[in-house]
């Protein structure tokens, strides 16, 4: 069981995989950061009260579920048409959590790449640019894209554990 004290830990390890999860439900970043964050305020809050939180993992995110499926009720121009079961068989809650870490996983170790190799990697894989599309742009060798979107492959293979979703 978690205490008060332990929040900042709860939300290093909780914020990145939360944001992930609910923009599966939303596109807009600044309401996936308010649910997030209200998430934590309302954990926060049950926590300082004394009320004990058996599983915080459990409540944080179907605190974020609940808080996008909140908007998406007020954003629908006929609240009565939602349905919270279609909602739920459209995205796979147990699988959409895991994935979540797994993509923050990823995403951790993207951030952790030298800038200039962060940037080819998303150019390449986000933008769909080619290499030699890259190097124009950023003007360098086609050979050095390759070898430094080689070296971001080689680091991300080793710091996810051979685990790469290429989500881009």
């Amino acid at each position: 069981m978690a205490k008060a004290n332990d929040i900042d830990e709860l939300f290093r390890l909780y914020y990145r995989p939360l944001c992930i999860y609910a923009t599966h439900y939303l596109q807009s970043i600044d309401n996936v950061e308010d649910i997030v964050q209200e998430a934590f305020v309302s954990l926060f809050e049950k926590m300082k009260g004394g009320t004990a939180v058996a599983s915080v993992k459990s409540y944080l995110f179907t605190s974020v579920r609940n808080g996008c499926i909140d908007v998406l009720r007020k954003r629908n121009t006929h609240p009565e048409e939602f349905l919270p079961e279609e909602f739920c068989e459209t995205v796979p809650d147990a699988e959409t959590v895991s994935d979540s870490f797994d993509e923050a996983l990823l995403w951790s170790a993207i951030d952790s790449l030298p800038s200039g190799r962060k940037k080819m990697l998303l150019m390449h894989k986000r933008d769909g640019m080619k290499y030699s599309e890259i190097a124009e742009e950023l003007g360098v060798s086609e050979r050095t894209v390759r070898n430094q979107l080689s070296r971001a492959l080689k680091f991300l293979r080793k710091e996810t554990k051979n685990f790469l979703l290429f989500f881009f």
